[in-house]
């Protein structure tokens, strides 16, 4: 919508992993490096972590597009499985022919004898598990388990767990000691530094094809940083909505003002925001009449008791629903 306004060839701030836009940052660079040298060495399991938007999913991108000539990939996203239905799941991912039915123990055979092939074949067998945080302990065990089919020298099956920091959290609970012992690497992805996220923003306008059109302004970029708390997700969307308004605004420059804006009528929730009290409905009955002298049968007691049609209502102004506070 505005790629002719700045004068850009792609959209700069798209939350899409693409390999383009990758910013060569030491900490992403160092995750990347320490990824493929713990495949690629058959080191086993490898754990991956960051908050959300810090961009895992982009490293392992990066990681799987620099061993796809040598290596065959199962990407796992589902991650609400039971041990046999992942196992079944990893089989149909490498395409693992397996009876009709067949149970787990058969299931494994059969993977096992896939594994021994490939590495006659001298090809890597990796299984990434994105969301990896939310597998059960019962899966972790039998991805543990999956991690012993080696030979006396090698992993046969390289197993890399994505996941956000509760991942680390739950591979150091006690019960999964055997787990965490087998884990090669771990790497966890801090947040963009200042200096960093003023690269990332003129590194992305820069690959769009961005010219002197378009400036973000120090103040501007101050704000971002602020805001962001130095995650790239949320310095993507903020950046593309700034592009739009100034778009809308008929300017090139990116100022503070401007970025106020955005983060006054944009959809992104600020980091730690609190919200409000939730406002409930909640029934308040109508106060009962005195029962009037001579009044008897079933008008007395629906001067006592309130007239049960008129709770059913609830839409009497005079009262019968009003909000209240609830926590």
């Amino acid at each position: 919508m505005y790629l002719k306004h700045y004068q850009l060839d792609h959209l700069p701030f798209r939350n899409t992993p693409d390999p383009r836009f990758f910013l060569e940052t030491p900490k992403h660079n160092e995750a990347l490096a320490n990824l493929i040298y713990a495949i690629e060495q058959r080191r086993g399991f490898v754990l991956l972590t960051g908050e959300i938007g810090s961009g895992k999913t982009l490293i392992t991108h990066l990681l799987l597009q620099h061993i796809e000539d040598h290596a065959k990939v199962a990407l796992i996203r589902n991650t609400h499985l039971n041990s046999t239905q992942l196992i079944r799941l990893i089989c149909d991912e490498f395409s693992v022919q397996v009876p009709e039915g067949a149970d787990k123990a058969t299931m494994l055979l059969s993977f096992n004898q896939f594994l021994i092939q490939q590495l006659a074949e001298d090809q890597l067998v990796v299984i990434l598990i994105d969301e990896a945080q939310n597998l059960s302990d019962k899966v972790m065990e039998e991805l543990r388990m999956l991690s012993n089919l080696e030979t006396s020298s090698d992993k046969l099956v390289q197993i890399v767990l994505v996941g956000q920091p509760e991942l680390r959290d739950k591979v150091s609970q006690p019960h999964l000691e055997q787990l965490r012992q087998r884990i090669a690497l771990s790497y966890h992805l801090e947040p963009l530094g200042y200096d960093e996220v003023v690269q990332y923003i003129e590194h992305r306008l820069k690959i769009a094809g961005a010219s002197h059109k378009v400036v973000f302004t120090k103040e501007a970029i101050n704000k971002i940083y602020r805001y962001s708390k130095g995650t790239p997700r949320v310095i993507n969307g903020l950046c593309d909505n700034a592009l739009l308004f100034g778009f809308t605004g008929t300017t090139h420059i990116i100022d503070e003002p401007l970025i106020d804006k955005v983060l006054r009528q944009s959809m992104h929730m600020s980091p730690g925001r609190k919200t409000g009290p939730i406002r409930t409905a909640s029934y308040v009955p109508p106060e009962p009449r005195k029962v009037r002298e001579g009044e008897s049968g079933a008008n007395a007691a629906s001067a006592v008791t309130g007239d049960v049609d008129d709770k059913k209502k609830m839409v009497n102004p005079a009262g019968y629903l009003r909000l209240s506070s609830g926590q």
